[in-house]
């Protein structure tokens, strides 16, 4: 595992029991703003590592390196 992957997933983690908390009925206003905050900076920290990866992934085709373009449904989720 390189040191960017070990970083996305420590921060994947993270979101997880940031959401895992905000989910709470007995968080406390204070608590809930500054998980939110801290939840939306890791959320982009992920968004733009993936955007990065997805950038990098490329194909061989034809004798030509082509940059991978995954087939997505209209939700975003990658198709069959």
């Amino acid at each position: 595992m390189t040191r960017t992957q070990g970083e996305f997933e420590r921060r994947l983690e993270r979101l997880r029991q940031i959401v895992e908390r905000l989910e709470q009925a007995d968080l406390p206003l204070e608590e809930g703003v500054a998980l939110y905050k801290e939840g939306l900076q890791l959320a982009q920290a992920c968004r733009q590592e993936l955007d990065r990866a997805r950038h990098e992934i490329t194909m061989y085709q034809d004798g030509v390196l082509m940059e991978f373009e995954p087939r997505e449904g209209g939700d975003g989720s990658v198709g069959d």
